[in-house]
């Protein structure tokens, strides 16, 4: 598939879709709680009313409470940073309000986007999890209260949580998007991320945050670039064991819609270089959310939850041997994955985006294993809704691309949704 841009065009403000979104809010917050803090009614229309025009002119933006904002607090889910004020934006958030966003209010995230939970419900059914850490921001979308809304991803906190909650969740390729004024988990693996309830708004948000022009490192070119439908490989992982019977039927469900809609649809066998890249991503990740909240730890460790004082505690365990053997497995897994798609000349591939449906309770928000491997690979990944599981729950599929490739890949996400029938509750 030819590769296409967002044109930039100017949307129109709907006031009217405003005060629905404002409505719902009033109404549903007490029970879904995706919010830290939001910015009055009457300040948010008169925002939206003097908002610049630009190619985000008329969006509502939540941003996760991990992401600086000036004129808001930043928690970061920890009593640490409690009431918090930045001097300045994010630099994502910047973006956006410059390309006529407004900016709502801060949601919920998990302690330091790690495991903690908040007290985000999911907008499906209040006794499950919303997922997480980005667990406000696709609550607040799914629920309609914002058109769009900031997320991060380390391990699988945007595309897990959009599975869960029923939202298209897109995870751009590896340092597309500056992370300045995001507070680091990980640094091998930050990746900011986004929700909507459309792939064309997610490429809206895509086309005012990333550079201009083409990509740095192009993707390489394929034969079949200008094929009208994408080449798209199914591929099950090494983490399929984990797939319940939900995460099954979806994926062989979206399979078939595909191939109904004319894509041509290839079984992928398992990558081998791929095998150790999950206890890779674990390895980086303890190393490097040590080095990352060491101040926290070392100042306030009675305001650390012992699950997360523990993960810093283990950077000790962790040698520089381990280390550079996991960032080594790492680079060769990108490789690996990069000439599959090549030798197979495929525009996608298509796997889980969860086990399965949200999980009952709030203690946890779910498993990120269908999710690791595509973050440490650096590759931009897409969950679309779709499908419902015997609880009636969302239950999502990823689209997983190319390196530098983000805007082929939601070029093959409209073509999914559209065959899949997936748009945001």
């Amino acid at each position: 598939m030819a590769a296409t841009r967002w044109d930039g065009g100017v949307t129109t403000v709907d006031m009217d879709r405003l005060e629905a979104e404002l409505a719902i809010t009033a109404e549903r917050e007490p029970t879904v709680a995706a919010w830290v803090s939001r910015r009055a009614d009457d300040e948010v229309r008169a925002a939206m009313a003097g908002a610049p025009a630009g190619s985000l002119n008329g969006f509502t933006l939540g941003v996760k409470d991990i992401i600086d904002t000036a004129d808001l607090p930043t928690e970061k889910g920890s009593a640490i940073y409690a009431g918090h004020r930045p001097r300045s934006d994010a630099a994502a958030v910047a973006l956006a309000r410059a390309a006529g966003a407004v900016v709502v209010g801060k949601t919920v995230t998990t302690e330091f986007a790690f495991f903690r939970p908040g007290p985000t419900t999911n907008p499906h059914d209040p006794t499950r999890t919303p997922g997480g850490s980005s667990s406000g921001s696709a609550a607040a979308v799914a629920a309609g209260m914002v058109r769009v809304a900031f997320g991060t991803q380390t391990g699988g906190s945007v595309i897990r949580p959009g599975s869960f909650c029923g939202v298209v969740a897109f995870k751009p390729t590896f340092d597309l998007v500056a992370l300045t004024g995001v507070h680091p988990l990980a640094p091998s693996f930050d990746t900011l991320g986004w929700y909507g309830t459309t792939v064309d708004d997610v490429a809206a948000v895509l086309a005012a945050l990333a550079p201009p022009g083409p990509p740095a490192e192009p993707p390489a070119s394929r034969g079949g670039a200008d094929r009208p439908a994408p080449r798209i490989g199914r591929y099950r992982s090494h983490q399929w064991p984990a797939a319940e019977m939900s995460t099954v039927t979806a994926l062989e469900m979206a399979a078939s819609s595909l191939a109904a809609a004319g894509a041509e649809v290839v079984d992928v066998d398992l990558i081998g270089a791929l095998g150790p890249l999950g206890a890779a991503h674990d390895t980086i990740m303890a190393a490097e959310i040590g080095a990352s909240l060491a101040w926290e730890h070392a100042a306030h460790p009675d305001l650390l939850s012992d699950r997360l004082a523990a993960i810093i505690e283990a950077r000790a365990l962790v040698s520089p041997e381990a280390y550079g053997a996991a960032q080594r497995d790492a680079v060769a897994g990108r490789a690996a994955y990069a000439a599959t798609l090549a030798r197979l000349d495929l525009d996608a591939l298509l796997t889980p985006s969860a086990p399965g449906e949200a999980p009952l309770g709030l203690d946890s928000t779910g498993d990120p294993a269908f999710n690791k491997v595509w973050t440490l690979l650096r590759v931009p990944a897409l969950s679309l809704p779709g499908a419902r599981g015997p609880a009636r729950m969302p239950v999502g599929v990823q689209l997983v691309g190319t390196r530098w490739a983000d805007h082929a890949l939601l070029d093959v996400g409209r073509f999914a949704a559209a065959a899949l029938g997936s748009s945001a509750p």
